[in-house]
């Protein structure tokens, strides 16, 4: 049998512009022989990899890559339950709620987690960077969605191989949450340090990233300097929250030049395989939607109401999660809709291998 290397992936999804740049593969590269440069479409390989040298069975960055064996549901992924939610803290440039940084938040007290990777960003700058972060404030100081690209999980090597942490929460957008699932899946023996260490997953809903062309097409087009940019937000069109001027709104279709190629073949609005799913999309004005997935999910969800983090009520939009989930689909609006059911009426996971 032939031993699986990056050249299989490079062949399979590199090559075929199907890289979503989770930054997975990088991450979990046990001689470090993966990297990302200047032109970010895809990692880069110096070949000092032990499949290619020395014929040592690996295939760590093949089986971690979510686009090497693509999986999707039938409808939007197990569905436990689906709540309207708000944080009870005061999250400074939160996104919608806050409740990803207060779930996230709860957990450090409670001693649930002892790290988390998240997007964090140069505020003056905007640009995007994966940030580990290990406490309660620095997790609120990067709270905030970012819609600019970063390869989050290349930081999973300094979480959990160099600080040998085992309680581990990361938060991603659907392509890093399919990388964390296949991951925690896989009977890899070198994914086995980061199997074991991911405590939970924590989903964002996404329609598309943008690379940093996109900053500059700010600053080109509309005037904006990007440390006049507060936030970023995509509700069927993209919004630029600015300091002190009103938002600027965009149609997605005038940043097609700025949008990363391999979102193109991602058809998952809402994380599918997050433990907990969370967006702003069908919250009222102020709240997050978020989606429980898994007994895991769960718990730390109810969790952090118990600890008075956050607040979770009922009231969600389903037409408008399921009018965006649609359209990424490819499906009808009304197969999205009946397919996006009150909790316990949900379809579960079925898997279709490409």
């Amino acid at each position: 049998m032939d031993l699986l290397s990056y050249k299989d992936l490079k062949r399979k999804v590199w090559d075929t512009e199907k890289c979503c740049g989770c930054g997975a593969c990088v991450g979990v590269c046990p001689t470090e022989a993966l990297y990302f440069d200047e032109e970010p479409r895809h990692p880069k390989s110096n070949d000092y990899c032990k499949v290619t040298r020395d014929e040592v069975p690996c295939a760590a960055c093949y089986y971690a890559c979510p686009r090497a064996d693509e999986t999707c549901s039938d409808g939007f992924g197990t569905i436990i339950s689906i709540y309207e939610s708000k944080s009870k803290i005061r999250v400074s440039d939160a996104q919608s709620g806050g409740v990803v940084s207060s779930v996230l938040a709860a957990a450090f007290e409670s001693n649930a987690i002892d790290g988390a990777i998240v997007m964090g960003v140069d505020k003056w700058s905007q640009a995007a960077q994966p940030a580990f972060v290990q406490t309660s404030d620095a997790v609120l100081a990067a709270a905030g969605s970012r819609y600019v690209w970063a390869p989050i999980l290349k930081a999973l090597r300094e979480a959990i191989a160099d600080r040998e942490l085992h309680k581990i929460a990361i938060v991603g957008t659907p392509c890093v949450t399919s990388a964390v699932r296949r991951i925690r899946q896989s009977n890899v023996d070198v994914l086995s340090i980061y199997k074991n260490a991911i405590r939970v997953s924590l989903g964002l809903f996404c329609t598309e990233i943008f690379t940093d062309s996109l900053l500059e097409e700010l600053r080109i087009g509309h005037g904006i300097k990007p440390w006049e940019i507060s936030g970023f937000d995509v509700k069927g069109k993209f919004i630029v929250k600015l300091r002190d001027k009103a938002a600027l709104e965009l149609p997605l279709k005038d940043l097609r030049t700025s949008k990363r190629t391999g979102c193109e073949h991602c058809v998952d609005f809402t994380s599918e395989d997050a433990d907990l799913s969370f967006g702003s999309v069908g919250a009222s004005p102020g709240h997050t939607v978020v989606i429980v997935r898994t007994d895991v999910g769960e718990g730390f969800l109810k969790q952090a109401e118990r600890l008075g983090y956050i607040e979770l009520s009922s009231g969600v939009d389903f037409a408008s999660i399921a009018k965006i989930g649609a359209k990424k689909k490819g499906i009808p609006f009304e197969t999205a809709m009946s397919l996006l059911k009150e909790p316990g009426d949900a379809p579960s996971f079925s898997g279709k291998t490409e």
